[in-house]
């Protein structure tokens, strides 16, 4: 409560000065005057410092914000990264599985060709057989 005391102090130097005669009186209000500048000058410096504060503060809020912002879209970045990682590794296994079951098909492919091939030999010489004995 600084200004309480310097309130008191104001009063009790305006009673002073209305007891003083005319040359102390226009001293005091020298004095009152000097220290109403020195305090308007305080009040300035004051208000530049709470200005450059509330300037200090706002850019320390704005690097904030934008830390975050990058963090954020870093974290998105890591968790589209993460998600293109899994769909390849689905893609590839649904790829390896198609891989296989054509492997598959075609060995049963070549089985049955191995078959077909047999059989039709087997007929030809049973054709070639039957020819000869009834020829």
């Amino acid at each position: 409560m600084r200004w309480l005391g310097q309130t008191r102090t104001a009063q009790q130097n305006v009673q002073q000065a209305l007891a003083e005669d005319q040359k102390k009186l226009s001293a005091a209000v020298e004095q009152a005057k000097g220290k109403a500048a020195d305090g308007a000058q305080k009040l300035k410096e004051d208000a530049a410092q709470v200005k450059a504060g509330a300037k200090s503060t706002w850019d320390e809020v704005q690097v904030k914000w934008e830390q975050h912002v990058t963090a954020v879209k870093n974290k998105i970045q890591e968790q589209q990264a993460a998600w293109d990682r899994s769909m390849a590794e689905d893609r590839a296994a649904d790829a390896e599985s198609y891989a296989s079951a054509a492997i598959d098909f075609a060995l049963s492919a070549i089985e049955e060709a191995e078959y077909a091939t047999l059989d039709a030999v087997l007929a030809r010489a049973e054709a070639d057989e039957a020819a000869k004995t009834s020829g």
